[in-house]
Parts: structure tokens; C-alpha cells; sequence
């Protein structure tokens, strides 16, 4: 009886075990949900890349420095003055260039023409043929637009005088001299200004002339000025 119950029980056991699980091997399982971990794992959203926009560049603003040289014409009167006697109102014509070197002082160069004759006052008519003067320009600013300058430099001039009746005179002075001036200018703009101006082109110099009386005449205080009004155009 007892050899029964044994083999009944046995046989129970090997029957049960059929639904037992086999044995799970946990590292071949571990590596397996790490797997499948990996692949639920959402990729991380991409890091945006910031777009860099090239700042505009500004735009190139020319450099514009002060206007240094300028160019000018003058109409002129002019006075010669003997020791017989004057003439006035030579008209004349001159062309000017310079250069600033500041608001102070500038240089100048003048060509200048005349374009008619005058009476002389001790008979007969005197014209101023040409004249040529380089200069010391010193300025002194009044206001803004306005400002008094200077001359000082050497030129060099040519009257020729037609003498008539016993005391006119007839010859040509053709002298250089010391000459020295002064005037206003006004600037109507940037570029353009007006001047008014009194300049001794001549100081005291000699001049032979012949009378109407055919007499040698021998001058030494010769002197000629001309007064004027002019525009000069700077760049």
C-alpha cells in the first residue's frame, strides 16, 4: 500500500511540472529590456541653429574736407597819382588764385588788365596796361560770413600816360614795388563770397615823362591804387 501511495505522488509530481516555466536566464532578459528601452527612447528634438544676419553695413559717407583753394576776378578803378597831377578811374580787370592755410592766413596770386583809359588832369589820358602781384593774406573773421583781410606782398605794374598841352605828361612807368592792401569779405555760401578792397599796387616809385613842352621830367613819388569789387569761388 505504501509502494502505491509512492508512486501516486510521483506521478502527481511529474505531471505537475509540466506547466512549470524553465528557468529564465536574467542576464540574457536584462539585456533584452535594455534593448527595447533603447528604441522606446525618444530622440531629443533638434537644437535649433541661429541664424546670423550680417549686420547692413552703413553706408560710406565721403570725407569732406575745408575748401583751401580758391579763384576770384576783381573789376577795378584805378588812381595814379603824379607829382603834376592824378588820374582816376583807370578800369581794370584781375584774375586772382590762392590758398587757405587756415580761417587765418592765406597766400594770393593776381593777373590783372586794363580795359580802358582816363583823363589825365594835367592834360592828356593815362591806362593802366597790366599788372602782377603775389601776397600775404591775413584774415580776421568778424562773424560767420564775415571777415577783414590784408594784403601784403610785391607786385609789379605798367601805366603808360599821353600827355597833351605844356604840362602833360607822356611816358610809361613800368616799376614793381612793395604792395599792401585791405578789404572785406562776405560769404554768400560754402563756396561763394563777395569783397570789396583798397590795394596800393605802386609806392613811390620813379618815372621819367616828357612835357608838352618836350622838357625831361624826372617823378619819384609815383604812386597807383586800385579799388575794387570781387567774387571768389573756393573748392
Amino acid at each position: 500500500m505504501k509502494k502505491v501511495i509512492l508512486m501516486v505522488a510521483t506521478a502527481s509530481i511529474l505531471f505537475a511540472g509540466a506547466d512549470i516555466e524553465p528557468l529564465v536566464d536574467y542576464e540574457v532578459k536584462d539585456v533584452q529590456e535594455a534593448k527595447i528601452e533603447e528604441v522606446k527612447q525618444v530622440a531629443p528634438a533638434p537644437v535649433p541653429v541661429p541664424v546670423v544676419v550680417a549686420p547692413t553695413p552703413a553706408p560710406i559717407v565721403p570725407v569732406i574736407g575745408p575748401k583751401n583753394m580758391y579763384v576770384g576776378l576783381d573789376a577795378l578803378c584805378g588812381r595814379f597819382e603824379t607829382e603834376s597831377g592824378s588820374c582816376y578811374c583807370l578800369g581794370a580787370v584781375a584774375a586772382k588764385i590762392g590758398y587757405e592755410f587756415n580761417k587765418y592766413i592765406a597766400v594770393e596770386g593776381r593777373v590783372g588788365y586794363g580795359i580802358g583809359s582816363a583823363d589825365f588832369d594835367a592834360g592828356g589820358e593815362s591806362k593802366m596796361k597790366e599788372n602782377y602781384g603775389l601776397y600775404l593774406k591775413p584774415q580776421l573773421p568778424i562773424s560767420e560770413s564775415l571777415s577783414l583781410f590784408g594784403l601784403a606782398g610785391y607786385a609789379k605794374a605798367k601805366v603808360e600816360s599821353a600827355g597833351t598841352g605844356s604840362i602833360g605828361l607822356t611816358g610809361v612807368v613800368d616799376e614793381a614795388s612793395p604792395s599792401f592792401g585791405l578789404g572785406l569779405e562776405y560769404d554768400v555760401s560754402e563756396s561763394w563770397s563777395v569783397l570789396v578792397e583798397a590795394v596800393r599796387l605802386l609806392h613811390s616809385v620813379e618815372g621819367t615823362f616828357v612835357n608838352g613842352s618836350g622838357t625831361t621830367v624826372n617823378e619819384d613819388d609815383l604812386n597807383l591804387d586800385t579799388f575794387g569789387f570781387g567774387v571768389n569761388y573756393k573748392f
